[in-house]
């Protein structure tokens, strides 16, 4: 009798043990259905949707920043130019949701075509007045090297442009470093003239209106005129009549410099293609 008992324990102990393993087998398919799910979920919204995504970079020394991904996105096409916006001195802080209001995204308010606007757009904040070159160039090594490897950017086709303390920062970041970018768009701004040799080969379309009571006209003109003067590749300069300092709007709205932008490539980061 108690054979009979011992042998019916270890027969209930032997089913209990395959449910758990039934139990722990569906778990795991449920889980990896869940991820899968989720990530093809994630992927349809970013298609039809575009997103925004927030990183720090602030352990590397760099800037924190926003990340947004076009409309059409997807991890199976092929890479996407990269715009890099570099925001003016009223958005100075460490809250880097609020340049989701003040940037070429938040412009354009989805009223140009993704073929226009294929961009992966990164929006990073300074904490302090004024943009450094170097931690600029810091924050596009980080996304290259690290988010690179998840999200496909084209080193042949990185951009750069900023409005006003951003325009001055686009002008300095490229006069360090201009072998980075394929082309830069300086809005409101300025440069130094006697580094107008740095950009000649860049391709620049700069912005100023000649009402502007905050930046001077002329911080663009001077610097445009010399860029000319000296032949640089290819300048295009837009005065907006009768505008003051905020154009970032008008700029930013109208297709055209991002078509230019499409048009401009880097020749020299084209081995360095995936």
């Amino acid at each position: 009798m108690s054979t009979e008992i011992i042998n019916t324990e270890i027969k209930e102990q032997k089913l209990s043990s395959k449910k758990n393993h039934r139990l722990l087998f569906t778990l795991f398919w449920v889980i990896v259905f869940l991820i899968f799910a989720g990530r093809f979920f994630y992927d349809l919204k970013v298609y039809f949707w575009g997103d925004v995504l927030v990183y720090s970079s602030e352990r590397y020394g760099g800037y924190d920043y926003l990340l947004h991904l076009p409309r059409g996105y997807t991890d199976f096409g092929g890479a996407r130019p990269l715009l890099i916006y570099l925001h003016g001195a009223g958005e100075v802080g460490t809250n880097v949701r609020t340049i989701k209001k003040h940037n070429p995204v938040h412009y354009i308010n989805g009223k140009i075509p993704p073929k226009d606007f294929p961009f992966i757009v990164v929006s990073p904040i300074t904490p302090i007045h004024g943009w450094k070159p170097s931690q600029v160039i810091k924050l596009l090594d980080k996304i290259q090297n690290d988010n690179g490897k998840r999200w496909k950017i084209d080193p042949a086709r990185i951009y750069l442009t900023g409005m006003s303390m951003g325009g001055f920062g686009t002008f300095a970041t490229a006069c360090e470093y201009p072998e980075r970018f394929a082309a830069i768009i300086p809005v409101a701004g300025g440069g130094d003239p006697k580094k107008a040799d740095k950009l000649i080969n860049l391709p620049t379309w700069a912005f100023h209106g000649n009402a502007d009571d905050v930046v001077n006209y002329n911080c663009t003109a001077d610097m445009i005129k010399e860029m000319n003067k000296i032949g640089c590749k290819e300048v295009k300069f837009t005065t907006l009549e009768g505008a003051g300092h905020g154009i970032a709007q008008t700029v930013y709205r109208n297709p055209k410099p991002y078509q230019w932008l499409n048009q401009q490539k880097n020749y020299s980061q084209e081995s360095k293609r995936r």
